[in-house]
């Protein structure tokens, strides 16, 4: 009970702070060229939220199967859950893992280092393996449009999972 309350106002401290450069946005006076972007911003996006970013729930309890890492196809199925409580398992195409991850509103980071059943790996299958550990340990942004869920790193790379069944 004491972690989600952690987690509930580490959320919201989170929020709090990503809305205080809005807020300090609307009483300043924007240059030229920053009025002449937020005009060309859709008229509908800004009617529904005044402007802010729209939040979206981490898509919880949903099993998602990786469509492309870094713009290539995997080699094999790669696959991520993350439950409601943070606690999450995958196959990251040699091993099976599991882990919990501290879900804010747009950035996803694990707890601690997941729990990894060791298998040799070699080859170009080693490498995506690599790729796909520096992007879910790197603290990723994440982001849904439709049934995807895109994980970006921190320092680069792009994992683009696809929900399924």
């Amino acid at each position: 009970m004491n972690r989600i309350f952690l987690a509930l106002v580490a959320s919201l401290c989170a929020l709090a702070l990503a809305a205080a450069p809005a807020e300090a946005k609307k009483g300043s006076k924007a240059p030229e060229g920053a009025e002449q972007q937020q005009q060309q911003q859709p008229e509908e996006e800004n009617k529904e939220t005044g402007g802010l970013p729209r939040y979206q729930p981490f898509p919880h309890n949903q099993n998602f199967v990786l469509k492309e890492i870094n713009g290539k196809a995997p080699p094999v199925e790669m696959w991520i859950s993350i439950d409601s409580t943070g606690r999450a398992n995958g196959f990251s195409g040699c091993k099976n893992w599991s882990g919990v991850f501290v879900i804010g509103p747009n950035r996803l980071g694990p707890r601690a280092m997941p729990a990894i059943n060791e298998r040799k790996c070699e080859g170009e299958l080693a490498a995506i393996e690599r790729d796909y550990w520096t992007v879910l340990l790197s603290g990723p942004y994440w982001d849904t449009k439709g049934d995807q869920l895109i994980l970006k790193g921190f320092k680069g790379g792009v994992l683009t999972f696809q929900r399924s069944l």
